[in-house]
């Protein structure tokens, strides 16, 4: 019996039948697809593609309804690193009905290092306790913004926000967050 397989299946014989791997124009294809699967796992391949096609297809994507399809996007975007995503991804982080994709755009703006973020990022810890882990994410990626030496005014709110959260948590693993994001802001 013969089965059709989907767009991605076939492309991922191509390496072994001709030597190369599916182009940029495949994969935003994939993502652009009415199939939600083919999204999804597009959207999760596309963090190899650090092409302008395939930024525009994951940027749109995340208005997508389906959860996975949105965090692989962010997935993807945070690890190309593209900074023509740190707009969406601050959008997001403050308007996604999903607390995981809201966690991964926290995360992305951390490690595409979005110097705008730090307000959206203060916001978005604010919404957790002193000593809930949920704000983690957030706390390492105010440090990692930190590090690449943030305007003044939002550098000045990330030490207040970071000391003011330092003196009234108790949680061990949110207190050496919280110290490792103030070693970074020099």
């Amino acid at each position: 019996m013969i089965r059709a397989l989907p767009l991605l299946s076939l492309l991922s014989l191509f390496p072994v039948l001709s030597g190369c791997s599916p182009s940029a124009e495949d994969i935003a294809k994939a993502i652009a697809s009415e199939n939600p699967v083919m999204r999804e796992d597009g959207a999760k391949i596309a963090q190899n593609y650090d092409d302008d096609v395939v930024v525009d297809a994951l940027i749109v994507v995340l208005a997508d309804p389906s959860e996975k399809a949105r965090l692989n996007a962010m997935e993807s975007l945070s690890e190309i690193r593209n900074e023509r995503a740190c707009p969406v991804l601050l959008e997001h982080l403050a308007t996604d009905a999903s607390p995981l994709v809201r966690r991964a755009a926290a995360d992305g703006i951390g490690r595409i290092i979005c110097k705008e973020g730090a307000p959206a990022l203060i916001a978005y810890a604010q919404e957790f306790g002193p000593d809930d882990r949920g704000q983690l994410v957030a706390l390492w990626a105010l440090g990692r913004l930190g590090y690449e030496l943030l305007p003044e005014e939002p550098r000045k709110q990330t030490l207040d926000f970071l000391v003011s959260r330092r003196e009234v948590a108790t949680d061990r693993y949110v207190l050496y967050n919280v110290n490792a994001a103030l070693r970074f802001l020099k």
